[in-house]
């Protein structure tokens, strides 16, 4: 009986160094991105056409083209299908409406959605990369 306790013991020892290694590991770059600036930029001065730019940090990773027309941003697509190992499809809503905000307010400086400050972050750096190389 004394053996089993040692084995549980060791297991859930096991368990909680591989949930601790697994959040360090998802949430890495997390506090970088929290704490990134985002450049306020003159769409007008941009010459038309199409602009790519990439932003990666962690789990969070953008490759984005932007398109600029008439001094306006048009089009902002997200071009990758993988944010590191998790599928883009999980922040489509997200990205929808970081990608709304910026066309409808023509700025960068765009609020954060609610509960998904890192993620919207990334996207916007992303898309100031694209527009300052």
């Amino acid at each position: 009986m004394k053996s089993f306790f040692k084995i549980a013991a060791v297991v859930l020892i096991c368990l909680i160094v591989a949930v601790v290694l697994f959040f360090l590991i998802f949430n890495k770059g997390m506090n970088q991105i929290r704490e990134i600036q985002i450049k306020d930029i003159d769409f007008t001065k941009i010459e038309d056409g199409q602009y790519s730019g990439q932003y990666a940090n962690g789990r969070w990773q953008y490759v984005v083209r932007v398109t600029v027309s008439a001094g306006r941003v048009t089009n902002v697509e997200i071009l990758n299908e993988k944010s590191g190992f998790i599928d883009m499809k999980m922040y489509k809503q997200v990205n929808d409406e970081i990608i709304s905000r910026i066309l409808k307010s023509q700025s960068l400086k765009v609020d954060a959605v609610t509960g998904a400050t890192v993620t919207s972050k990334a996207l916007l750096k992303a898309v100031e990369n694209a527009l300052t190389k």
